[in-house]
Parts: structure tokens; sequence; C-alpha cells
């Protein structure tokens, strides 16, 4: 299973492929946090990774807002106190 930073990067590059840079800037804010050096990240990192890939095929309003979720979720969890890392 990859780790949830490579699965980070490929989202961090399709984001930013698909013009939305701002989104890409705090999903690498988040990158080398420890949740995504665990197990713990990788549900997530999938996720704004298929997100990703939606969006860089089709960059409606929709699916900015999908990944803008997904990367708003991805700030409260990695930074919330308390996560468990299993």
């Amino acid at each position: 299973m990859p780790r949830g930073q490579d699965l980070l990067d490929e989202a961090i590059s399709l984001i930013s492929g698909a013009g939305q840079g701002a989104l890409a800037d705090r999903l690498t804010a988040q990158r080398d946090k420890f949740f995504f050096k665990s197990l713990a990240g990788v549900p997530l990192a999938n996720k704004v990774k298929k997100a990703g890939q939606t969006l860089n095929g089709d960059g409606s309003t929709a699916n900015v807002d999908a990944v803008e979720s997904l990367v708003s979720e991805i700030e409260d969890k990695a930074d919330a106190p308390g996560t468990v890392l299993t």
C-alpha cells in the first residue's frame, strides 16, 4: 500500500495541473505531517487523489468544491489533537 505522502504528491500534481494552485499549496503544507507518514492518512490521501483526477478532467465548480472540501477535512484531521495513528 502506498504511503499517504506518495498519494498526496500525485494529488498535488493533478490539482496543480488543473489550475488550482492554491488548493495544491494547501495540500503541500500537510504533506510532511506525521499523519501522512503513517497509515492513518492513506484513506484521505487516496480520496483527494481520486478527486484530483476528476478535477483534472473536468474543472467544474462542483469538482473544485469537492476537492476543497477534502482539503479542509485533511487540514482538520492532520492537525487534530489526539489523532490516533494506527
